[in-house]
């Protein structure tokens, strides 16, 4: 028996009057109220602890989270700072590289040159000794021509006595010539070899 049960049973052994019944029954309903409000808190109470401590764990995990999250901007911070310091001290090294490459291509570049200056070169020297042996052709054809003519002066030298003085000289500068032409000849192919 519970206490307003307990309350109504003594109020039935106790004899009061109608305006005494009425207010100890509405006491008796407040007291029935604040019983089922007391219980109804005392649950309410109960649910909202769970509530908190539910609360508090979740709390303690978002804590836990943000510690965590913390510590990974910590270490993400700590290698974002490594990786700039790595970067910075490639740049020299960059630098020496971009610097290295700028000397090879000019050095590519100066070889392109010489090898065209080369080739124009050597072409201008085939065709020099082209013309030189053109040019030696001709002189040997020459050459044969005089000794032709320096026998037949020879020969001419024996029958015509007369005009033997006049004959050996122009003989000797016939043969003046000749070896001056072919010192020139000698002269221009020592030349054009350099």
């Amino acid at each position: 028996m519970d206490d307003a049960e307990q309350a109504q049973d003594r109020l039935s052994q106790v004899s009061v009057s109608d305006e005494q019944y009425d207010e100890i029954a509405n006491e008796l309903r407040e007291i029935h109220e604040l019983q089922n409000t007391k219980a109804f808190l005392e649950a309410e109470n109960s649910r909202l602890k769970s509530q908190m401590e539910t609360l508090t764990a979740e709390l303690e995990g978002i804590n836990i989270a943000i510690s965590s999250g913390e510590a990974y901007i910590v270490s993400y911070e700590n290698r974002r700072r490594q990786c700039a310091e790595s970067v910075e001290k490639l740049r020299p090294q960059k630098d020496a590289i971009t610097t290295e490459i700028t000397n090879v291509r000019f050095k590519i570049k100066a070889a392109e040159e010489d090898e065209e200056s080369t080739s124009n070169l050597t072409d201008m020297l085939k065709e020099e000794i082209h013309q030189i042996k053109d040019e030696k052709i001709v002189v040997m054809k020459r050459l044969c021509d005089v000794e032709r003519g320096l026998k037949q002066i020879s020969s001419d030298r024996d029958v015509k006595l007369p005009h033997l003085k006049w004959y050996d000289k122009m003989l000797k500068q016939m043969y003046n010539a000749l070896v001056e032409t072919q010192n020139r000849m000698e002269v221009s192919l020592i030349l054009r070899k350099r």
